[in-house]
């Protein structure tokens, strides 16, 4: 198999790395919010977070690359009171789907192994879907 280039790692990097913020986000998220609607769009993009950082570290591992100190429970404390409303969590989804599917797509170029450029469109799909 073909070692992975600059940008596919610094892809999958900054990947890993928006996608560590983003569990810790929508966990705090997840703890406020009320509307059943916003909680199952909380927790489908908390899931597809989750599924793209576990897939970049076996990826890493696999490569012998350092897995990136990300953001852990630790950046987030998920007592803290209540902050934003319900609506404002759709209106940051909207908004990092946005961010993600830009990122992704300046990407997917980039990606010359095979299995790179096939994790890099599922994300894209993922993220639209």
């Amino acid at each position: 198999m073909e070692k992975l280039n600059s940008a596919e790692i610094g892809k999958l990097w900054a990947t890993y790395m928006g996608n560590s913020m983003a569990t810790c986000i929508l966990s705090y998220f997840l703890q406020h919010v009320e509307d059943q609607d916003v909680k199952k769009l909380l927790e489908n993009a908390l899931n597809l977070s989750k599924e793209f950082q576990s897939t970049i570290k076996d990826t890493f591992i696999k490569e012998n690359i350092p897995i990136p100190h990300s953001f852990t429970k630790d950046d987030v404390n998920l007592a803290a009171p209540r902050l934003f409303e319900d609506e404002f969590y759709v209106h940051y989804l909207r908004y990092v789907t946005k961010v993600g599917l830009s990122l992704y797509s300046v990407g997917i170029p980039l990606m010359y192994r095979e299995d790179i450029r096939k994790f890099s469109l599922y994300c894209m799909e993922s993220t639209i879907e």
